[in-house]
């Protein structure tokens, strides 16, 4: 037996289970009227927690955010964090996208992409009537809300740790289920190493996942 080792397909692709845009849109719209209070992930706030919020983050968490205690509580980039389960920060968000764009671009942007200016983000949530819109755990004096896109946002950018099929579709390129199925087989017969480290990188590298796609698909026609 070598010392290389065994990739688990199915271990490989139940970890990285497809989360797109649209489902992060209708998983942030279930989640309007959410309280918001700053640290807070998708949690129930106890009297401990406030407490240690209030003393870590000072006026970020304010007086009457006590009142919230026993509820399911929020802030920013926890409402994105609690669909993708990966937990990042408002500035990890933004450092871990392939591109950054204006927000003055934001027609361009597909349901789902994130919203962001320093110290917070949001969700795009597309087009009503031709207003562009974005739903946030907008700060303790709102909560989770749906609102017309203000001017205030700096940046748009693709959420790395989720797809967008149909924008990937429309570019002529493979979708996530396609690209960590070539990276398994690829990695089952060991054409590459640190699988992992691939499918951490799915969608930040142009012409990449199609590379990976078609060395898998070359592979099986030569076997």
């Amino acid at each position: 037996m070598t010392g290389r080792r065994v990739y688990s397909r199915r271990r490989g692709l139940a970890r990285l289970a497809d989360k797109t845009g649209a489902g992060l849109v209708e998983y942030a719209k279930s989640k309007l009227g959410t309280a918001y209070v700053y640290g807070c992930k998708m949690e129930v706030l106890t009297r401990a927690k406030y407490d240690w919020l209030k003393k870590t983050y000072g006026s970020l968490v304010w007086d009457s955010d006590a009142a919230k205690i026993g509820k399911v509580c929020c802030d920013c980039s926890g409402l994105i964090s609690a669909y993708t389960g990966v937990m990042r920060s408002s500035a990890q968000y933004r450092q871990a996208a392939a591109a950054v764009y204006p927000i003055s671009a934001a027609a361009d942007a597909p349901a789902g992409a994130l919203v962001w200016k320093s110290g917070h983000i949001g969700v795009y949530a597309g087009l009503e009537n031709g207003v562009p819109m974005y739903i946030a755990e907008d700060g303790s004096a709102y909560g989770c809300r749906k609102a017309k896109l203000p001017s205030s946002f700096t940046d748009w950018f693709l959420c790395a740790d989720i797809g967008y099929p149909a924008e990937k579709a429309a570019a002529g390129e493979p979708e996530r289920g396609a690209v960590l199925e070539a990276i398994a087989e690829l990695a089952r017969r060991g054409v590459i190493g640190s699988p992992e480290y691939w499918e951490a990188n799915y969608g930040k590298t142009q012409y990449l996942d199609r590379l990976i796609v078609n060395m898998a698909e070359y592979g099986k026609k030569v076997v």
